[in-house]
């Protein structure tokens, strides 16, 4: 069950991601973005090193990063798709 919660809470952070991407100018490649996901849960667990009654785990950090990419996946290919929805509606309001 702790490895579900630490992918739903990473998932979140992959869709912002994926947002954030989605409305820079220019996006950054998919690639570092992921990294950017996959850095901070690394960081997340290596702060866990100095917590007491808490200790760093690479399961929870491969439970993060699977979160990251399925969360960043899920909203750039619905950001993408909503992006060709509207040219084509364009394409056929404006009759070329």
């Amino acid at each position: 069950m702790d490895k579900v919660a630490h992918a739903g809470l990473y998932a979140i952070l992959g869709a912002t991601l994926g947002y954030g991407r989605h409305h820079s100018i220019p996006s950054p490649p998919h690639w570092a973005v992921i990294c950017v996901g996959a850095l901070y849960g690394a960081t997340d667990e290596w702060h866990q090193a100095f917590v007491p009654r808490r200790s760093p785990d690479v399961g929870d950090w491969v439970a993060d990063l699977v979160g990251v990419v399925l969360g960043y996946t899920v909203v750039v290919v619905v950001l993408g798709w909503l992006a060709g929805r509207k040219k084509r509606s364009e394409k056929g309001v404006h009759g070329t």
